[in-house]
């Protein structure tokens, strides 16, 4: 069994309610979990775990191995969006489900920009830095499910729960169950480490658009889910709940550097990237949809 991951666990409580000094406090513990291993533990993030239990009890999806990446995930999601979900069942198919969704999704997108506020007032550029190139970002809500299935499936070459990737956009927020599976590679080393379940937290890590725009200060790091560390042959169901933050279509992410540092990374467009990454992903070019 791998060894814990070492993520920070931060109280968003002073953020939420302090006066500036203490927002600034809590903006600094993330930017520093932020650039060290690229996660961090959230808690007192403002969403209740009553509201969080509901989501899990509506878990109910794109059909396990059709997200690919390179290998076979074995999973299913329902995906909600910000301004256009023709794939939501109806209040007579499934009542109250949009509305929850809906509001849900509401409270991880002000989570969600407010994670990004605290890395503008860490790197000192300003608290709404990111409102210009988020002001029509469609975040993606997933609601995940990893079927029950045999270990030996699953434990083949190429196949996993979800193969190692970094996300693409510019941050996540991860709400999983009990199950656990999920490990994370913080330094791309091949040394994977448990990102344990944490009741009360949300799992929030950074992706490569903000690795880019902020020229490697945040880190982007590797992620998988493999089989829970349980002695069955056939490995228990396992839910999860991600909130994927990206920047607008048209927004160009040109890395930020000081006076004498070189850029990294050329300027992409923020809308391309997430065609080509999610094409990549399904393995089919979705062209304009995206």
């Amino acid at each position: 069994m791998p060894e814990a991951a070492d993520i920070a666990i931060v109280s968003f409580d002073n953020f939420i309610t302090g006066a500036d000094a203490e927002k600034r406090a809590v903006a600094k513990q993330l930017y520093e979990a932020f650039s060290t291993v690229g996660w961090v533990y959230l808690k007192d993030f403002g969403i209740p775990q009553e509201k969080l239990d509901e989501m899990f009890a509506l878990l109910s999806y794109t059909g396990d191995g059709d997200e690919a990446n390179g290998g076979i995930d074995h999973k299913e999601c329902y995906e909600h969006r910000r301004f256009k979900n023709l794939s939501c069942p109806t209040e007579d198919e499934l009542a109250g489900f949009r509305k929850t969704m809906d509001s849900f999704y509401t409270q991880c997108y002000t989570l969600g920009m407010n994670v990004l506020r605290c890395v503008a007032i860490a790197m000192e550029l300003g608290d709404d830095f990111f409102d210009q190139i988020t002001k029509q970002t469609d975040p993606q809500l997933r609601l995940i499910h990893y079927p029950t299935i045999e270990r030996k499936i699953l434990e083949q070459e190429g196949h996993a729960r979800i193969i190692p990737h970094t996300d693409f956009g510019l941050c996540t927020l991860l709400f999983q169950d009990s199950v656990g599976g999920l490990e994370v590679d913080p330094f791309h080393t091949g040394d994977f480490k448990a990102a344990l379940p944490a009741r009360g937290t949300v799992l929030i890590n950074i992706a490569d658009l903000l690795q880019r725009l902020t020229n490697d200060r945040c880190r982007s790091t590797m992620h998988h889910v493999v089989s829970p560390k349980v002695t069955r042959d056939i490995l228990p169901s396992r839910y999860s709940i991600p909130f994927f933050v990206h920047p607008d279509p048209d927004a160009m992410i040109d890395p930020m550097v000081k006076e004498g540092e070189a850029k990294k990374y050329e300027v992409v467009n923020a809308g391309e990237w997430r065609t080509y990454n999610t094409a990549r992903n399904y393995a089919a070019s979705l062209g304009a949809a995206w």
